[in-house]
């Protein structure tokens, strides 16, 4: 089943900008290509992932985040993630244009859910930043962060999978850290590079959109794990709740302007944010149960259209009183022909089934 909500553009597919395209494909698992790819597992606090509500995303919601400035405001905002024990925000920054040298350096800004920056911290050679997640660690503590690392290249691309645990004033050397760095780049068959991370708190999950080998006519995968796996390195064949295909732009009636920017997962369902500067963005849901190059629900959304250079960039859910919100972001210049940066954050709140 697919659906559009609005007037869709047409389309063509894949490519930093080859990096942030859309894609996935090859086989399914092993139970075979027209089975539904979320196996049975034990059940979660938010209930059997085969039948978890949706977000509707034409739905309500609103804007918590609105023209912040974080720590570094030169450089741009990438992705975010929530601490939703403690109530507060990361943002990864990226330096605009290229540094020899420091292409995959990133500012992380720990802020409230306002944007009001509470903390920073430095992280050196990991990547572009363009997907994180936030592992809490309780009440009153900072939280372990997930994040692209491995910039071997100093191209902005980060070519594995870091776990580490954020600090006030931390200068995080991916090469020589200050601090562990755990190594969960995953190890199942169809992986091939790019590994970036996204967590669910409603279900305790870790998604990870990633790279397969290469010709595909679908380049981009996801696989889900349970955040005990992932957090032990059972990132493996076997482990996996979920995997499926990303349709490449042509299958979701996009043009190669229209970037990949963000994904979350929540429950049975993930989330995409494509977009580009000064363009319409699009939300779309992709049924971990379907697959190959099918979607769920597709929305144009005018959200942030007065932003000065907005530019879609960042996705995550939101767990407020309990229940989950669809966040998604914006970089925006403070003023059209300045580069200092200012962030912003939508959402929306109505989950049904």
């Amino acid at each position: 089943m697919s659906k559009t909500r609005v007037d869709d553009v047409s389309g063509r597919r894949l490519s930093r900008r080859q990096l942030l395209r859309a894609g996935g494909g090859f086989a399914a698992l092993a139970m075979g290509a027209g089975a539904p790819l979320v196996a049975a597992s034990p059940a979660s606090a938010a209930g059997d992932p085969l039948v978890s509500p949706h977000f509707v995303l034409a739905g309500n919601g609103g804007n918590p985040v609105l023209k912040a400035t974080l720590h570094q405001p030169y450089w741009a905002m990438q992705s975010f993630a929530y601490d939703h024990v403690n109530a507060q925000m990361y943002f990864a920054q990226h330096r605009v244009g290229t540094s020899a040298g420091h292409n995959g350096d990133l500012w992380i800004s720990r802020t409230d859910l306002a944007g009001n920056v509470l903390g920073a911290s430095t992280i050196q050679g990991f990547g572009h930043g363009s997907s994180m997640g936030v592992e809490s660690a309780g009440a009153g503590a900072l939280p372990y962060l997930w994040i692209e690392g491995g910039d071997s290249d100093d191209n902005g691309a980060g070519e594995t999978l870091a776990r580490f645990r954020y600090a006030d004033g931390m200068v995080l050397k991916y090469t020589d850290p200050v601090t562990p760095i755990w190594n969960r780049t995953p190890t199942f068959d169809s992986f091939a590079k790019l590994p970036r991370p996204a967590i669910d708190p409603y279900a305790n999950r870790l998604l990870i959109r990633y790279a397969t080998q290469e010709p595909a006519d679908r380049v981009w995968r996801i696989a889900v794990f349970s955040m005990a796996d992932a957090v032990a390195g059972r990132l493996g064949q076997g482990n996996r709740i979920a995997e499926r295909a990303i349709p490449n732009n042509d299958e979701l009636g996009l043009t190669d302007a229209d970037l990949f920017q963000g994904i979350a997962l929540c429950g049975r369902f993930a989330y995409l944010l494509y977009g580009g500067p000064n363009r319409t963005s699009y939300l779309v849901t992709l049924d971990l149960n379907a697959t190959g190059g099918t979607y769920y629900d597709k929305f144009a959304t005018g959200a942030g259209a007065s932003l000065n250079g907005r530019e879609a960039q960042g996705m995550a859910i939101w767990m407020a009183s309990g229940a989950p919100r669809l966040a998604f972001g914006y970089s925006s210049r403070q003023t059209a022909d300045t580069d200092h940066f200012e962030a912003s954050v939508f959402y929306k709140s109505d989950f049904i089934s």
